[in-house]
């Protein structure tokens, strides 16, 4: 418990640290080996080992950071500990993600072994409405589904009662009325964000959505194909 609450402690600190950006951020853990890493002023890093080894069960719907965590589970697994960590860093830690929602842009970096990183892809997105609420500053993906049902928020149903409509409990996958699309990415940033396909092609490029983040559908399972739970995603203005 006193690990994990240090790595709770870690993530508040960078969530709540101004202009906090990817070559920024100073602690951060590789969550399938439960170990934190610090990276101190000084730049070295530091290792901190769990005494649980732990495998991503998958949160089914959004939750934040306490429900990722929750999310974990004790395993067994494959091969010894640091070789679990090395393998989950590599695969979490190969691209990085930054959304620019004034320029309706989604940025798809890769990280080089030499500590840069460079433009892979870029996409226009569509991006939350003006009187939507945004996600904000710095997460990380906590999941990631195909062909996915699609189930109203509250605040979604509420708004669509007041326009005289009522929406479904949920929406199964392939139908027009999904606006999920054919992929979901679901992130750390609070509950009901998430990046995902559309059924509305013409929204893209626009402020409409209820808070996620709309791609084209081709582009966007590309995307949910290449990164892994655990890639950084950064929110900036």
């Amino acid at each position: 418990m006193r690990g994990r609450g240090l790595f709770v402690l870690a993530a508040c600190l960078v969530l709540a640290a101004p202009g906090v950006g990817l070559a920024q951020k100073t602690e951060t853990a590789s969550l399938q080996g439960l170990t934190l890493v610090r990276e101190p002023a000084g730049g070295a890093r530091e290792a901190v080992p769990r005494h649980a080894v732990a495998s991503y069960a998958p949160v089914a719907d959004g939750g934040g950071l306490d429900a990722y965590l929750a999310s974990l589970t004790r395993s067994g697994g494959q091969g010894s500990l640091d070789e679990r960590v090395a393998e989950f860093n590599a695969s979490k830690n190969r691209y990085s993600i930054e959304v620019r929602l004034s320029q309706r842009r989604l940025y798809l970096y890769e990280n080089l072994p030499d500590g840069s990183r460079h433009l892979a892809r870029a996409y226009t997105v569509a991006v939350p409405g003006r009187d939507m609420e945004a996600p904000q500053g710095w997460g990380v993906v906590t999941g990631i589904s195909f062909e996915p049902w699609w189930r109203p928020t509250p605040a979604m149903k509420e708004r669509a009662r007041k326009k005289g409509k009522t929406l479904p409990e949920v929406v199964k996958p392939g139908v027009k009325e999904n606006p999920m699309g054919p992929f979901k990415i679901i992130l750390s940033h609070g509950y009901g964000f998430r990046i995902h396909g559309n059924n509305n092609p013409g929204s893209i490029g626009r402020p409409v959505t209820s808070g996620c983040i709309r791609m084209r559908n081709d582009e966007g399972k590309d995307l949910a194909r290449l990164i892994d739970v655990g890639t950084e995603v950064v929110f900036l203005q």
